[in-house]
């Protein structure tokens, strides 16, 4: 028996919290977002016809960890310099901030995507990294713009012209 053609290809590694688990699936002309946990599934499907475009917006929380860790380094290193009978215990807590920065620079949140159609704004928890934004736009920029080559956009309508001779 010949298996199936696969309909789905992955777009998005799953990320998620305590629990629940998010993915990203391209599909022939739309995108799926699939939100699991462990006793329900919710899909929700974005059609490259419906898509009026994507923005990214920076993480609070990733800027603050980050700038707070890079303080704690500064201090800590700081006051090893300084008084030296403690200084192991304080590059000890500066290697720990240092950890935390590290953290908050490489392997943290630092965007949120967000896709626009006319009807909704919905955010795409598992692109969490701005260099995970550019690959997923760039890949899908094309796709979008071939479905939507033949559609145009509907006219306006045109309000009564209430001062017309009657």
């Amino acid at each position: 028996m010949a298996r199936k053609p696969k309909i789905y290809q992955k777009l998005a590694r799953r990320r998620g919290g305590i629990g629940t688990y998010f993915s990203l699936w391209l599909g022939p002309d739309h995108v799926l977002q699939v939100e699991a946990n462990m006793i329900t599934e919710r899909y929700q499907r974005v059609f490259f016809n419906d898509v009026q475009g994507f923005f990214v917006r920076p993480s609070r929380v990733a800027r603050w960890v980050t700038v707070t860790s890079l303080v704690l380094v500064a201090l800590f290193t700081g006051a090893a310099v300084l008084w030296s009978d403690a200084a192991q215990v304080f590059v000890t807590l500066a290697s720990l901030a240092g950890v935390v920065l590290l953290y908050g620079l490489f392997g943290a949140r630092n965007c949120h995507f967000h896709v626009v159609t006319a009807v909704q704004r919905m955010e795409w928890t598992n692109v969490a990294r701005y260099r995970q934004a550019r690959k997923l736009r760039a890949r899908l920029e094309p796709l979008i713009q071939d479905a939507q080559r033949g559609v145009t956009a509907p006219a306006a309508p045109t309000a009564p012209d209430v001062f017309a001779a009657s």
